[in-house]
């Protein structure tokens, strides 16, 4: 008898990868003998080796909001073959399903499975539903939200959608705040999204010489960042004199989430989950030129619930960071305040619920 399969399509950011990882822990503990195949694109694949014994698929694509016109041309050649590549390995493995995490590599695997008579569905992590999704939602027999009141979701696809938060990765969810650390030294983590934000390099060293010598010396700052601002980076640190630690990924962001006072971060809405779920203070700096404002919106989302606080990037005013970094830090309260509101949000029981519903498709 052939054993059962499903096929978890993301893209190659962090914000797609993430959710589709904690997706197969659960998968996995619900039904060791399950088959499970990833399809992701080349970004998608360097976070995918981590996982052991998992099937990894690359599937061409490329967004078609990047570059000039030959860049939109190539985007139909890549969709073309991403399609043919998803018919032949669909074929090959007969999934019972496919659930898709967002990014323009879910494209074509949507579309394939829809033709070829197997259940899609969506998944999406922010305040507001991506274009990829927007379209491959025409296909789908269910959309699960991260968001209760998700935005731009068409009328006719509202009663095939269903809040289930945002399932997160085991080594997020075994990490607790450390409330009783000791407060000798200040520890704050910066992260960028997956790939590190090249705007971070300038702003966040840039905000912390405006800090009090004192508090300078107490310093411990771990950040994500480009590879190629490694170096610029370590030497702004050093001229500031803070203690520091400097990757392009953080692969145990857990633990660190965990011992740190205070998180500077994008508003990406995987990394907002993770913080709500270990119940850390943050202040999330949303990214200004997205098309659809989803990380304002993700951001506003947990402001208006006390759960962050929030920095306009588009102010171009260190000084106003160096503020807020400085009123978090010596304001204990506000801090357990920020936290525990945070805390709230993130105790959804996210991967059980998401599990449930497949198991429908899983069964037949």
């Amino acid at each position: 008898m052939k054993k059962r399969s499903i096929v978890l399509v993301c893209g190659g950011s962090g914000g797609h990868i993430n959710p589709a990882i904690s997706l197969y822990e659960e998968l996995t503990i619900n039904d060791p003998d399950l088959v499970i195949n990833f399809f992701s694109d080349r970004r998608g694949q360097l976070y995918l080796k981590e996982l052991k014994n998992a099937n990894i698929t690359k599937i061409t694509s490329s967004s078609p909001f990047r570059g000039d016109l030959n860049s939109k041309l190539f985007f139909l050649l890549y969709l073309s073959i991403g399609f043919i590549q998803s018919i032949y390995e669909l074929i090959r493995f007969r999934p019972r399903l496919i659930v898709c995490f967002g990014g323009y590599t879910t494209i074509p695997t949507a579309v394939a499975a829809y033709l070829l008579k197997i259940p899609v569905i969506i998944h999406e992590q922010n305040a507001v539903m991506g274009r990829a999704n927007r379209f491959i939602s025409y296909f789908a027999e269910l959309i699960l939200l991260s968001f209760e009141n998700t935005e731009n979701i068409r009328q006719k696809q509202k009663r095939n959608s269903i809040f289930t938060g945002l399932p997160l990765r085991d080594r997020i969810t075994q990490c607790k705040s450390n409330g009783n650390r000791e407060e000798s030294s200040i520890n704050i983590l910066v992260v960028g999204g997956s790939q590190g934000a090249k705007i971070f390099t300038d702003l966040i060293p840039d905000a912390l010489r405006y800090l009090p010598r004192e508090l300078k010396d107490r310093l411990k700052i771990y950040q994500n960042c480009v590879e190629s601002h490694k170096v610029l980076l370590k030497k702004k640190y050093q001229e500031i004199g803070a203690e520091f630690e400097i990757r392009p990924y953080f692969s145990n962001i857990g633990s660190i989430m965990q011992r740190v006072d205070i998180i500077i971060s994008r508003a990406g809405a995987n990394t907002i989950f993770e913080i709500c779920s270990i119940g850390k203070p943050s202040i999330l700096i949303p990214l200004q030129n997205s098309i659809d404002q989803d990380q304002i919106k993700n951001a506003k989302f947990f402001y208006d619930k006390g759960a962050c606080l929030i920095f306009d990037e588009g102010e171009s005013n260190p000084e106003g960071l160096s503020n807020m970094i400085i009123n978090l830090i010596s304001n204990k309260t506000e801090r357990i305040k920020i936290a525990e509101k945070a805390r709230k949000i993130g105790k959804t029981k996210s991967r059980k619920i998401f599990v449930k519903l497949l198991d429908k498709y899983l069964s037949e």
